[in-house]
């Protein structure tokens, strides 16, 4: 189970939950735009005097204003900006940007082994990724509300659980304004080492949580351990619809979009893959994963 906290905003709110290997957000997320300095969702005369009256200190203004007024995007916000606002105004100007995305939306948090199949003694690598807000993005991972990896633009941590039992993982991310924060929490369990003979697969993930049926590509990605590398793997999406045979390759790529153009588009709904591997004695093991392609994100 993953949850996601939205904290220390200065937008709209973003919340999610996360079950069975995807969660389900709306995000009504507010924009930064080019030259509007002064948040009134257009660009004019005013946004030129605020953006004169703050290089004069006469006015202040803060972190998301003050790169709204950067708009050259070199990262300093001086009188070359007022000239280049005047002459968007005037018309002879085109920024290179219209907008970003004030804050940011945590895309994908998730482990090279499953929950409940993580071994004691074994290093489990956590990989988080972001959407919108303003780079450069920065981490910070805790363990039971600890901080096991200090606040980084590093979004992968590797950590050895030595004990078995039930942990809370979680990553906090921050985009270059930093009043701007977002917290994913991993209710992870770890059991106790054990042997097979046998390949197992020991984690199957997305390369994204909110699966939108808007969606362009969508990877799927296995991990094995056991048996005898190195493995072959093989998909099967939805009983047949595509499939992916034998190779070294651990990761699934699904075109959506040319799905929806061949008339077979992933409805939204559950779906189901077959994942099945093959280790280099012969040794196979197979694992059905579910995932869910939902209503696109406001």
């Amino acid at each position: 189970m993953k949850k996601i906290i939205k904290a220390a905003l200065s937008g709209a709110l973003v919340m999610g939950m996360l079950a069975a290997q995807c969660f389900s957000t709306s995000a009504m997320i507010r924009p930064i735009i080019t030259g509007d300095v002064d948040w009134n969702y257009k660009v004019d005369v005013n946004d030129v005097t605020l953006l004169q009256k703050a290089l004069a200190g006469s006015a202040e203004i803060d972190k998301s204003q003050n790169y709204a007024g950067d708009v050259n995007f070199n990262g300093v916000t001086n009188v070359e900006d007022v000239t280049l606002i005047q002459l968007h105004i005037a018309g002879t100007y085109e920024f290179e940007r219209k907008s970003t995305a004030l804050e940011h939306i945590i895309r994908n948090f998730c482990a090279d082994y499953d929950s409940g199949k993580a071994m004691t003694g074994t290093p489990v690598t956590f990989t988080a990724t972001m959407d919108s807000g303003v780079t450069p993005f920065s981490y910070e991972f805790l363990i039971n509300g600890e901080v096991v990896q200090q606040k980084s633009e590093s979004n992968t941590f590797t950590y050895t659980f030595s004990e078995s039992g039930s942990y809370d993982v979680s990553v906090r991310s921050y985009n270059a304004i930093d009043d701007c924060t977002e917290e994913t929490l991993y209710n992870y369990t770890v059991v106790d080492a054990y042997e097979s003979e046998n390949p197992v697969i020991c984690g199957i993930h997305t390369d994204v949580d909110y699966i939108g049926f808007a969606e362009n590509t969508l990877t799927i990605s296995a991990n094995t351990i056991f048996g005898t590398a190195p493995y072959q793997y093989k998909f099967t999406l939805d009983n047949g619809l595509l499939v992916q045979d034998y190779s070294e390759s651990a990761d699934f790529a699904i075109d959506m979009e040319s799905l929806y153009y061949e008339g077979t588009p992933l409805k939204i709904g559950e779906h189901t893959v077959l994942v099945e591997v093959k280790d280099a004695d012969g040794k196979t093991a197979q694992e059905t994963f579910t995932f869910e392609v939902k209503e696109p994100r406001m």
